[in-house]
């Protein structure tokens, strides 16, 4: 099984990215054999600095900055097999973090300690940018790194995407246990509700629809090699989709969600990207998003 072998930190040298330098450094067992870490200083911050005060401020401050990033630098030295390196760049965060995640062809792994902590960082859409825009597989560190992961969550709607959500927990964190949920519902249901079906009809529509997501979970875990799929649990709940996950992520004690990025197809894509970006801001786990192999 590949594993991550190059990971790229974006650091903005506060509390929260030492959990995530904690996390990254609990990775050992993925192979990791490249660790950046990036710090982005905004160029038009930079350049309203230079408005604002005169003297050799700004260069100050890219100084300082770069003596915390070495900090962290040599935190990361004992990364055994790794070469670690650190790099300070001015420019649009988003867009150096970006282009640089798809240059090495890294996981991507930031940090937030609380509710909102990814918002605060990146100015409020940031983190959406990178959800839309990127291409490179994203882990955010929201709790302290005390521990590998034991328990993990896995959405799936049985698309490639959610082939590649299975494959990534499975790297991630092997001896965990890991649960596969699906969440169910009947198309359209306020609209049915509308146009008079009764109640006992919305029943028996939504036992239907259980029934069909067995089966279909059934088939998804017998497309994964034996090995992947005997340790793994099943879970199928009605309902929607954003508020099941995070409340069933609570209810196990999860420490990880991984979710692929995109769903199968059309609106279904659409509908689960926006799942994805709702519930990788509101969960108070660590969270994990994927491409589709």
């Amino acid at each position: 099984m590949k594993a991550f072998q190059h990971i790229l930190l974006a650091t903005d040298l506060s509390e929260r990215s030492e959990s995530a330098v904690q996390r990254v450094l609990q990775l050992g067992h993925v192979g990791i054999e490249q660790l950046r870490l990036l710090h982005v200083l905004s160029g038009s911050l930079m350049e309203e600095l230079k408005r604002l005060i005169s003297g050799n401020m700004p260069a100050r401050l890219e100084e300082s900055t770069r003596q915390q990033l070495q900090t962290e630098v040599e935190q990361c030295m004992q990364l055994p097999g790794a070469t670690v390196q650190g790099r300070l760049e001015i420019g649009r965060p988003f867009a150096v973090i970006a282009a640089q995640a798809a240059e090495m062809n890294a996981l991507l792994v930031i940090g937030a300690h609380r509710q909102h902590a990814v918002r605060d960082w990146f100015q409020g859409s940031m983190l959406e940018r990178i959800l839309s825009c990127s291409r490179q597989p994203l882990l955010v560190v929201k709790q302290p790194a005390q521990t590998s992961y034991r328990r993990l969550l896995v959405p799936v709607d049985f698309s490639l995407s959610s082939m590649a959500a299975v494959d990534a927990a499975l790297k991630m964190a092997p001896d965990a246990e890991i649960t596969l949920l699906n969440v169910f519902e009947i198309p359209f249901e306020s609209k049915l509700r509308f146009a008079g079906v009764s109640d006992s009809e919305l029943a028996g529509y939504r036992a239907s629809s259980k029934q069909q997501a067995e089966r279909d979970m059934a088939a998804f875990i017998r497309t994964l090699p034996d090995a992947s799929s005997a340790g793994l649990n099943s879970v199928l709940e009605y309902g929607y989709a954003p508020e099941v996950i995070i409340g069933q992520a609570e209810q196990i004690g999860c420490d990880l969600i991984v979710m692929g990025r995109y769903g199968k197809s059309g609106v279904e894509q659409l509908l689960l990207g926006s799942v994805t970006e709702y519930v990788t801001m509101e969960c108070s786990c660590d969270i994990m998003v994927v491409n589709e192999k």
